[in-house]
């Protein structure tokens, strides 16, 4: 992957030597059990691509194929001003299969795994998930085309960001947009956590039913208790009928 989805920046330095201009949006969408989705569009106007008189997919043709080759869904990208080339891949596990470092390159992001691990970081336990990121692009390599090369990073969270230095905040906080400046370097940085609400839920229904089955089983043995005493009295009663009706019988044999 570093080889090929990890020349981002370089292929579009290339194609700003084609076309003059350049949108790259590298996208990132986190799900709580840690999977996700990523995907990038490169964007050209389309008065370049037909001043060059080529198609966006002859454009990216061999970009296409690489990406398909790494396990990527690509399609050509259209709008009434521009065309160009998005690619997407699923992942099971965010956090392991998926590098900042892998997307942009080695050369535009470091990787030090004690100090700087640019990795998107999931956390989750039984009643908390938590989403974090902390990493640099460094683009000062890119001063002298920074005006005709936009690029963007974005990250889509589950839950609202509680901190976080994005360019823009959408979505109620959980869309969150970086855009890369050409010429320096980019910090990433986010914090976002949830509360899982299931495992809550569950846990108070299961409190509930308890509190129901104890009281239930209250009510019942006092039913029950009143029963018996009630029983009891019956018997009692007969009983005592019984003496009397033996104790008449004996007087009479008496007499």
């Amino acid at each position: 992957m570093k080889k090929t989805i990890g020349l981002i920046v370089t292929l579009a330095i290339a194609l700003v030597m084609l076309t003059g201009c350049v949108n790259v949006n590298y996208e990132v969408k986190v799900n709580k059990d840690g999977t996700g989705e990523i995907s990038y569009l490169y964007v050209f106007s389309k008065d370049s691509l037909n001043s060059l008189q080529v198609s966006a997919e002859d454009m990216v043709k061999t970009m296409k194929e690489q990406a398909e080759k790494n396990g990527y869904n690509t399609e050509i990208y259209e709008d009434d001003t521009s065309a160009g080339f998005k690619a997407s891949k699923h992942l099971n596990n965010l956090t392991e299969d998926f590098s900042l470092q892998e997307a942009f390159g080695e050369e535009y992001v470091k990787d030090n795994e004690e100090e700087k691990d640019n990795r998107i970081k999931i956390k989750n336990n039984l009643f908390r998930t938590t989403i974090a990121q902390d990493a640099e692009i460094d683009l000062t390599g890119m001063k002298d085309i920074a005006t005709i090369v936009t690029m963007n990073y974005t990250v889509k969270l589950p839950v609202k960001a509680n901190s976080n230095n994005a360019t823009e905040v959408s979505k109620n906080g959980k869309e969150l947009t970086w855009n890369l400046t050409g010429g320096e370097i980019n910090k990433i940085e986010y914090l976002a956590t949830g509360i899982n609400v299931l495992p809550i839920v569950l846990i108070v229904l299961l409190v509930i039913i308890a509190i129901g089955v104890v009281l239930y089983l209250l009510v019942f043995r006092k039913k029950d208790k009143k029963e018996v005493k009630k029983e009891a009295k019956k018997v009692e009663k007969k009983n005592i009928k019984k003496e009397d009706k033996k104790e008449e019988k004996q007087n009479k044999e008496t007499k």
